[in-house]
């Protein structure tokens, strides 16, 4: 029996895999079902919106010609000009798109990238032309507010221009005021500007008086242009004006600077003549001296009461100056201090080559005959440096010798001995 049912396994085998590879292609069909599914959803989605999208565009189409139309009427041609090609590159990119919308229409077979390309072509034009005729709709629906208002816009730049030329006026008032007191070169920045912004001026005026008189002439006649060049102009008056007062404010802060700098000068040439009357090298005063009295000069130049300023070039010439004093000082005070320090250790210095030379004299006179001429004229040459170290005014010069006093004292010793131990 047993023999007899030996496929049995393998057919139970066999079912198994069969039904885990039908199950696997179910899957997959499944998934791929859904994957085409939700690729057609979107597809369908698009070209719901491609169809919106020509919808809107050509209603915006239509009502930018009537749009148009209206604005040619009320500002003229030359002032719809930009719109009018705005509205016909907008035709043209509609047309295109109803084009494309017309291929996806027909019984002409196409493929799925071609459809979803052209989709996508279709609701770019349509979006492009929308947005490029509502920018204009809307520029010119500002324009309409502004004709509306344009009277009392109108009052109000006039009375703007009244403003600006007292600001004017009060602009040359200062300038001249400065020039008092400060350089040409301090004023270059600005000095012009008074020039310019009565021309800027003029300009705002001469625009609202047209306005005006058009308005007088023809009610409602559309002055934008004219609102808008006396706008330009009083805004760049306005703005060479505002540089007048900032320049007399930075002219004011770097007088005070410069004012606070000579002060500090004071100061700083004070401590450099006292560096200079206490220095013992004469070529260190003399240095000190230099730069002292260029230094004084350049204060006293600054500080002379008809002199006119220019803060920024004469900060810089202080600085300069007072830089090279600086360098000068300091160089000059590190020299001092090398003579301070070098006094301060002479002392010892001498006290130590003297001692050893003390030393070393009587092992020699404890030892006669028994040291040879070399440790005797070490001693000797030992003995001549601290002479001359006492007698030097160098500080720095004389502890050189004496340490070299002390060289020679400590090496004659040790021949000393070393002649005396072998006699």
């Amino acid at each position: 029996m047993t023999g007899d049912l030996w496929w049995v396994p393998s057919a139970i085998l066999l079912a198994f895999v069969v039904l885990g590879v039908t199950l696997v292609v179910a899957s997959a069909r499944r998934r791929r079902r859904d994957r085409e599914q939700a690729e057609a959803a979107v597809v369908a989605e698009r070209a719901r919106a491609a169809a919106i999208s020509l919808v809107r565009a050509d209603d915006q189409v239509g009502a930018a010609t009537d749009e148009l139309g209206f604005a040619v009427a009320q500002f003229g041609e030359a002032a719809t000009r930009d719109f009018a090609a705005a509205l016909e590159l907008s035709r043209r990119q509609l047309r295109d798109a109803f084009a494309l919308q017309q291929k996806l229409d027909d019984s002409v077979p196409d493929t799925e990238s071609e459809r979803r390309r052209w989709t996508e072509q279709i609701i770019a034009l349509a979006a492009e032309a929308t947005t490029r005729l509502a920018e204009q709709d809307r520029a010119f629906a500002a324009r309409r507010g502004r004709e509306r208002d344009a009277p009392l816009l109108l009052e109000q730049l006039t009375r703007r221009v009244d403003r600006v030329t007292d600001r004017v006026a009060a602009g040359a008032a200062s300038i001249d005021r400065l020039r008092l007191s400060y350089a040409p070169s301090a004023l270059a920045a600005f000095s012009g500007n008074v020039a310019e912004a009565r021309t800027a001026l003029g300009q705002a005026k001469q625009a609202t008086d047209a306005a005006a008189a058009h308005l007088a002439a023809v009610h409602g006649y559309p002055i934008g242009d004219e609102l808008s060049a006396a706008e330009l102009g009083l805004f760049h008056a306005g703005k060479l004006l505002d540089a007048i007062e900032t320049g007399e404010d930075q002219l004011h802060i770097g007088y005070a600077t410069l004012s606070a700098a000579l002060d500090s000068a004071d100061a700083e040439i004070s401590e450099a003549r006292t560096l200079r009357d206490g220095h013992e090298e004469s070529v260190a005063a003399a240095d000190l001296n230099r730069v002292i009295t260029a230094a004084d000069a350049i204060v006293a130049e600054l500080r002379h009461p008809s002199r006119v300023s220019d803060p920024a070039a004469d900060l810089a010439r202080l600085r300069e100056v007072l830089d090279g004093l600086d360098v000068t000082r300091s160089e000059a005070r590190n020299q001092q201090l090398r003579l301070d320090n070098a006094r301060a250790a002479l002392a010892g210095a001498l006290l130590a080559a003297r001692s050893q030379g003390t030393v070393t004299r009587g092992f020699i006179s404890a030892n006669p005959g028994r040291v040879g001429a070399e440790a005797r004229t070490r001693l000797a040459e030992s003995e001549r440096l601290v002479a001359l170290a006492e007698a030097e005014a160098d500080p720095v010069t004389a502890l050189d010798a004496a340490r070299r006093a002390m060289t020679l004292a400590t090496d004659a010793d040790a021949l000393a001995r070393y002649d005396a131990r072998f006699a």
